[in-house]
């Protein structure tokens, strides 16, 4: 099917799905047991910065006097796109369809049997800047551009770049354009104490938002879009089977079960990933060829089994959890070694290194705790997670390797290692990660006489355990993460040992009156904030306008980072503008 056919598709099923009069699943049979839910959206989102450019005339004015000078290729975003650009035009369908079978099979199950149903789930998704956006996506001219100004500031050729441009070109095609799945897929089977769940299906512990704690189960895609999609959209399932056993009241333990989960599956976070020449890819600068990059599923084995269990209870009006699993993080780990002719994208004199991503399994042990508060109107949560063997990454930190480009120091210490296969740039260390949140629903009659505002904060932290950061002749080590320093493409970002970030979200909800009609809707405006320590704030203020089944989403992400640093400060050029329109059945 052509794209301009799917956008139609995608369209007519917009519009024939508006007949509908409320959001409520639609029964199929005249019993009720075969119901449809939908949701679909179609969105437009405006970049409100310029990205970092390494066009000519875009440069640091360094470049600009020196047109060769080393390492003058400023930034790590790639293609260059300019404020109003548009950077995303998302059109989303899911279609959920849940059967339930325990009337057909009544008379041969045994009367303890309470659920037997299946559920099958379908998403397509379709990103239009590719087909019809701005000519950064949708051709190769300007990127083109980009790459030969890299190349030519580096002293390389630029033979074979029309061919590396197209190859480029063809996967994003592949991978970021369009994708149409059965997303999940699985049985439900209740009976007694017993809840089973077999299949293609996502599941969630923990007590966070936003950021992931306990909640490290499934991976998540961030190839349309990285975390300015929710999280719950982003969740990738797996081949999974789930099991629960309810135990009730032991003692002070009230309401307790427990809950064990087994997954063979090799999906992963980055396969496809966000791939090269899309706006939300890791800024990694131009691809020149220099820096090669091999993805490596894993396998599906007994080995690589992900899997573990939680207990779940209450005890003096709190719930605790205490969860232990094994798991892969969306975050790879990354080999940094010798560039060989045979691999992907190889180009004669110019590559050099070749990085390898693999996704090593992570032991994660927590706990959480929530509480009601009901004097204050009130959650308190908190939640803890201990990561073995975190896949950390060990790269040329510019403080620990000065200056820019193959320097003595950066040849002897770095290239020469990873080329001899003597420096693993993959460290497995153990980090402490905690949350504290706290949930209110509080009346401020001024602003909104009628509803209540609800104000949700969360402090995060992490602590990396055997840290280290520091150049001896022969072992220099940097904890970072692979991604380039602004105009420093040989130089990486470091990590410091102990992160805080806080988060903040407010909303409330009025019902207002559609001038000169009898039409009523629900308005809820919200504002959203991160910040984290180093130096980094994310503000983002929104509306929301609901009148069943329909929802229209304004919102404004701006990000305002003082610093280059993991993980705000690598999209500080991301600042955006949305308008969604949306159908929910």
């Amino acid at each position: 099917m052509s794209h301009s056919r799917r956008i139609s598709v995608l369209l007519a099923t917009l519009a024939l799905l508006g007949v509908a009069g409320r959001a409520a699943a639609i029964p199929l049979n005249e019993e009720g047991t075969i119901n449809l839910n939908v949701r679909a959206y179609v969105n437009a989102r405006f970049g409100t910065v310029a990205k970092q450019s390494t066009r000519p005339g875009n440069q640091p004015p360094e470049c600009v006097a020196t047109p060769n000078a080393q390492n003058c290729n400023f930034g790590g975003t790639y293609p260059y796109s300019g404020a109003g650009n548009l950077i995303q035009n998302r059109y989303f369908l899911e279609a959920k369809w849940n059967h339930d079978l325990l009337d057909w099979w009544s008379d041969v199950l045994p009367k303890s049997v309470t659920t037997f149903k299946y559920n099958l789930t379908y998403r397509g998704e379709y990103d239009g800047i590719y087909d019809f956006g701005p000519s950064a996506y949708r051709n190769n001219t300007e990127s083109r551009q980009e790459i030969a100004q890299a190349l030519t500031q580096g002293g390389y050729s630029l033979d074979s770049l029309d061919f590396r441009l197209q190859r480029q070109r063809h996967r994003l095609r592949q991978v970021a354009v369009y994708r149409n799945r059965l997303f999940q897929a699985f049985v439900d089977w209740e009976q007694g104490p017993v809840f089973m769940r077999f299949g293609r299906q996502n599941l969630v512990w923990g007590e966070t938002d936003v950021f992931r704690l306990l909640d490290n189960i499934n991976p998540t895609d961030s190839s349309f879009g990285g975390f300015f999609i929710d999280l719950d959209e982003r969740r990738v399932p797996l081949n999974m089977l789930r099991v629960s056993y309810n135990i009730g009241s032991v003692g002070p333990l009230d309401q307790a079960f427990v809950e064990a989960y087994a997954a063979m599956d090799n999906t992963v976070a980055g396969i496809p990933g966000a791939p090269t020449g899309s706006p939300w890819a890791t800024p990694l600068g131009p691809p020149t060829g220099s820096t090669l990059s091999i993805l490596d599923a894993p396998s599906v084995s007994l080995h690589n089994t992900r899997g573990g269990g939680r207990f779940v209870f209450n005890a003096a009006d709190i719930t605790f959890t205490l969860a232990s699993y094994q798991t892969m993080f969306d975050v790879p780990a990354v080999h940094f070694q010798k560039a060989d002719p045979n691999d992907p994208g190889y180009v004669q004199g110019i590559s050099a290194v070749t990085a390898v991503q693999t996704y090593p399994l992570v032991w994660v042990n927590g706990a959480s705790m929530t509480t009601a508060l009901p004097s204050l109107k009130s959650v308190l949560r908190s939640e803890f997670a201990y990561f073995k063997d975190e896949a950390l990454y060990v790269g040329p930190v510019a403080a620990l390797f000065p200056g820019k480009g193959v320097t003595s120091q950066f040849a002897t210490d770095f290239l020469g290692p990873v080329s001899a296969g003597t420096l693993n740039t993959v460290r497995r260390q153990d980090t402490f990660n905690m949350a504290v949140g706290w949930d209110t629903n509080q009346m401020i009659r001024f602003l909104n006489p009628n509803q209540t505002f609800f104000i949700s904060t969360q402090f995060f932290y992490r602590h990396i355990f055997d840290y280290k950061f520091s150049c001896t002749p022969g072992d220099c080590v940097g904890q970072s993460v692979p991604v380039p320093e602004p105009n420093n493409s040989t130089r990486v970002v470091p990590i410091v040992q102990d992160t805080f970030l806080h988060t903040l979200a407010i909303n409330t909800t009025y019902n207002t009156a559609v001038p000169f009609t009898d039409t009523n809707i629900q308005v809820t405006p919200g504002f959203n904030m991160f910040y984290d320590w180093q130096g980094m704030f994310l503000f983002q203020p929104g509306v929301r306008f609901v009148r069943d089944p329909w929802r229209f989403i304004v919102d404004y992400t701006a990000i305002n980072s003082g610093v280059y640093r993991y993980q705000i400060g690598l999209v500080r050029d991301k600042a955006n503008v949305r308008a969604q329109i949306e159908y929910v059945l």
